[in-house]
C-alpha cells in the first residue's frame, strides 16, 4: 500500500528512529555518532520504553564478569543455545550472538558496571548479568545523554501513524507523524528505523493474534499499541513468530501489578486454590512464562505464591535488596500456621497442608520434590528449603505479559522483508517489534540485549543506505 509523495515536508533528517527505548536509543547514538543527521521519534514523554520499566538481566556471551568467574563462554555457544532451546532462526541467531558484545560494550562505555553473572534455566553457560533491578531508568539516562551529545535530534509526543513510501521502488522514505493531534510529513532520506516496541497495549490485537492471553495484565508502557507492526503490515513487511509473540511472563500480585517472582526464584512454591501445586517452580526445563501460563489455567486464572519467613531473610540476605522491595509492594497474607495462612488467602486449607507436608516430607527424606521434580529453588541454583518456619506468607497472583516475542519480520541485516523475504528497501526494525529468536521458547535476558543489538546493527546499515533524492 503506497501512500502519496508529500509535496512539501515538515521536518527532514538521514535517519528517522521511531520508539525511545532499548533499541531505539542505541541505534540513534550509532547514526548520529556516524555523521548523520538522526531524529527519534517518541510517542510518550519521556525515553525508556520496557527497558525504564523493568529489567532483571541481561544475557551476554564472553562478558568481563564472565571472564573474571572463569567461564567459558562463546557467541558460538550462545548461537547453539538460540537454536536449540528457543527454536531462533539460524540468520538472526547468528546476527545477535555475533554482535551482542558490541551492546554490552555501549553499557560500559556510558559507566554502567553489573554486578555479576548468574545461571538461567535454558542457558548452557551462565551467562545472565544481573540482577538489573531498578537499574533501567539509569541505564536509559546514560545512554540518551550519549545520544544528545551525539547530536541526536529527541521529539516527544510525536507517534508516527503510517509509512510513506516512493511508489516506483518502494523505497521508504518517510513517516506521517502525529503531533497534538496534527497530521506532519516526515522526510528521512536514507532510512526508517522502526524500535516501536509490541503491541500488548491493544487488547484487540491481543486477542486477535493470542486470544487465551487477552486477560492478562499488561506491564510495559501505554504507548505498546503495535503502531510499528502495523505500519510494517501496511508496506507488506511479513511476520515472524507473531502467533507467539505473545507469551506468559512475569507473575504479579491480583491486588498491587506488583512482581513477585523473586520468592520464586529463592524457593518460594506456587498452588492454585485448591492447594495444589500445578509446575515445577524452579523452571529447570525453560523460561519462568511456562510457570505462569500454567497458573493461568488455574480456576479464575489466579494461582498463590506461598513461603515462610526462612525465605524472606535469605532474601533480605541476598546484595540485591530491592528484591525484598518488590515483595513487599505486593499484598501479602501472614498467617503463623499453614491453615491460618489458607483461610486468610482463600486458599483450601486441608489442599495447602497435604502439599506443604508432602513437600518438606519429600526434602527429609530424599533432598527433592518427588512431585513435580524439583531440585532447586530456580533453574540450577540453591538447594531447597522447607517451607516450615512461621510466619507463613502467600500472594494471590495473576498472570502478566511483559515483552512480546514477534512482529516484523527481518534479516541479519536488520532489514524488514515481505512474504516473498523481499527487502522493504530503507526499512528496518529492532526490538520488540520485530521476530526470530523466540520461536519456541525464551531463553531469559535475551530480550533486552538482542533489543540494543539489533538496533546498533540496524543504525550501521541504514547509515550505507544511499540518500534519497525527490525527482
Amino acid at each position: 500500500m503506497s501512500t502519496t509523495v508529500p509535496t512539501k515536508w515538515d521536518h527532514e533528517a538521514d535517519v528517522i528512529i521511531v520508539g525511545g527505548g532499548a533499541a531505539g536509543i542505541p541505534a540513534a547514538i550509532v547514526a548520529a555518532e556516524a555523521g548523520l543527521k538522526t531524529t527519534l521519534l517518541e510517542a510518550g514523554t519521556a525515553c525508556g520504553g520496557s527497558f525504564a520499566i523493568g529489567i532483571g538481566d541481561f544475557a551476554i556471551a564472553g562478558s568481563d564478569e564472565q571472564q573474571a568467574a572463569g567461564i567459558d563462554d562463546s557467541p558460538e555457544i550462545f548461537y547453539q543455545d538460540l537454536v536449540n532451546f528457543s527454536g531462533a532462526d539460524p540468520e538472526i541467531a547468528r546476527a545477535y550472538t555475533d554482535n551482542q558484545l558490541d551492546a554490552y560494550r555501549m553499557l560500559r562505555e556510558v559507566g554502567i558496571r553489573f554486578p555479576g553473572v548468574i545461571q538461567f534455566p535454558g542457558h548452557s553457560r551462565d551467562r545472565a548479568i544481573a540482577w538489573l533491578i531498578g537499574m533501567g531508568p539509569r541505564i536509559i539516562q546514560a545512554l540518551e545523554e550519549r545520544a544528545k551529545r551525539a547530536g541526536v535530534e529527541i521529539l516527544f509526543r510525536h507517534r508516527a501513524t503510517r509509512l510513506i513510501n516512493d511508489p516506483p521502488t518502494g523505497r521508504v522514505i518517510g513517516l506521517k507523524v502525529s503531533v497534538n493531534d496534527e497530521a506532519r510529513n516526515f522526510k528521512a532520506s536514507k532510512a526508517v528505523i522502526l524500535a516501536t516496541g509490541g503491541f500488548g497495549y491493544n487488547r484487540e490485537m491481543i486477542t486477535e493474534y493470542a486470544p487465551d492471553m487477552s486477560n492478562a495484565v499488561p506491564i510495559m508502557p501505554a504507548t505498546h499499541l503495535g503502531d510499528g507492526l502495523r505500519m510494517g503490515m501496511a508496506l507488506g513487511a511479513a511476520t515472524k513468530d507473531i502467533g507467539a509473540a505473545v507469551t506468559p511472563s512475569l507473575p504479579v500480585c491480583v491486588e498491587t501489578h506488583a512482581n513477585p517472582i523473586q520468592a520464586l526464584f529463592w524457593g518460594s512454591i506456587a498452588v492454585s486454590g485448591g492447594g495444589k501445586r500445578f509446575y515445577e517452580e524452579s523452571c529447570s526445563n525453560g523460561f519462568y512464562g511456562s510457570l505462569t501460563g500454567a497458573g493461568m489455567k488455574q480456576p479464575g486464572g489466579v494461582y498463590w505464591i506461598v513461603y515462610d519467613d526462612t525465605i524472606i531473610e535469605q532474601m533480605k540476605r541476598n546484595p540485591e535488596k530491592s528484591q525484598v522491595a518488590y515483595i513487599e509492594d505486593c499484598k501479602q497474607y501472614k498467617e503463623n500456621t499453614i491453615s491460618e495462612l489458607a483461610k486468610s488467602a482463600g486458599i483450601d486449607a486441608q489442599g495447602l497442608t497435604e502439599t506443604i507436608d508432602k513437600y518438606n516430607g519429600d526434602i527429609d527424606s530424599v533432598g527433592y520434590d518427588t512431585v513435580l521434580g524439583r531440585r532447586f529453588q530456580f533453574g540450577r541454583e540453591r538447594q531447597l528449603l522447607k517451607i516450615a518456619t512461621p510466619p507463613f506468607y502467600a500472594i494471590k497472583c495473576a498472570t502478566s505479559t511483559t515483552s512480546l516475542k514477534g512482529g516484523l519480520k527481518t534479516n541479519g541485516s536488520a532489514q524488514v522483508v515481505n512474504q516473498y523475504a523481499e527487502v522493504i528497501p530503507s526499512l528496518y526494525a529492532a526490538g520488540e517489534v520485530s521476530g526470530g529468536l523466540h520461536g519456541k521458547s525464551y531463553l531469559s535476558g535475551v530480550m533486552s540485549s538482542a533489543a540494543m543489538t539489533f538496533g546498533i546493527i540496524a543504525a550501521r546499515n541504514a547509515a550505507k543506505e544511499t540518500a534519497w533524492q525527490q525527482v
